[in-house]
């Protein structure tokens, strides 16, 4: 069974990286996985592997992701199907959604829906790097401290404040509220305040909001496990439980009814943060 953990980063990376974890997958065993769009993006790093060990995954059904040893993955806006098999453990940086683009420059826009080796996307010398410390060191702790001091050491992009308050106002309704309410918080046109976050985040902030709606949906039911669907559907600002299933569907493919049917341990895991 795949095991999977958190760890937190030092205080003051806490505005570009939510949270580190561990994904761990036993030696012998073939995992299926299943992960939903969660608004973040993320650096897996394997630390650990066996001759036989693989990661075969794509995003729905289609655009192969992850084949690479370590990578950068983007937005995702379609859940990730696939499996693992052991023995694999990696490294999972959890940044937040504005902290890739922060602390690496860049458009994030290039990276929705893929996944780049990190060698392409740190550069050879600094990745290979990071790769010899993490993988001479067998214990969470020196791994984690590693990773602060790599992402203390890189020069901050700090001209984001339009795409802060954004997310903030997302964040505070809980992914429902109009475009047209962002555009009119921050007195700003819909093709400027889409151009820059799609740069800085990697996609609009209607899907953002979107993806976080049903982030905070799956997070009510995991605190709410006897809640009705009803409940769910009018406690989440969802029109009508239609419109919360197409949700489901878009971002699980399956419907509520059938969540036994999904690995809720992943799930849970990648959208807890």
């Amino acid at each position: 069974m795949i095991q999977y953990s958190f760890f937190p980063t030092d205080t003051r990376l806490s505005e570009y990286i939510y949270s580190y974890g561990m994904i761990e997958v036993p030696k012998g065993n073939t995992e299926p996985l299943m992960s939903p769009p969660n608004g973040l993006t993320g650096f897996l790093i394997r630390v650990k592997s066996d001759e036989d060990a693989r990661l075969v995954a794509t995003i729905d059904n289609d655009n192969p992701i992850g084949h690479q040893p370590s990578y950068v993955i983007g937005q995702i806006t379609y859940p990730i199907h696939g499996y693992a098999v052991g023995l694999l453990t990696f490294l999972v940086v959890f940044f937040q959604p504005l902290g890739m683009y922060q602390l690496f420059g860049g458009n994030m826009n290039r990276l929705a829906n893929k996944s780049v080796d990190l060698f392409d996307f740190l550069g050879d010398e600094k990745a290979a790097e990071l790769m010899q410390k993490l993988q001479a060191k067998d214990d969470t702790d020196s791994r984690v401290d590693i990773l602060n001091k790599f992402f203390l050491q890189q020069k901050v992009t700090d001209n984001c404040d339009n795409e802060k308050k954004v997310l903030d106002i997302i964040h505070k309704a809980q992914g429902n509220i109009r475009i047209k309410e962002m555009e009119e918080a921050l007195s700003i046109s819909r093709r400027t305040l889409e151009r820059y976050f799609k740069e800085k985040i990697g996609i609009s902030p209607k899907v953002y909001a979107q993806i976080f709606r049903f982030k905070c949906a799956m997070q009510y039911l995991e605190a709410n496990p006897n809640t009705t669907w009803t409940e769910l559907t009018y406690g989440n600002g969802f029109f009508d439980q239609s419109h919360m299933i197409r949700y489901f569907k878009e971002y699980l493919k399956v419907s509520p009814n059938n969540l036994v049917n999904v690995d809720m341990n992943l799930v849970s895991y990648l959208l807890r943060n």
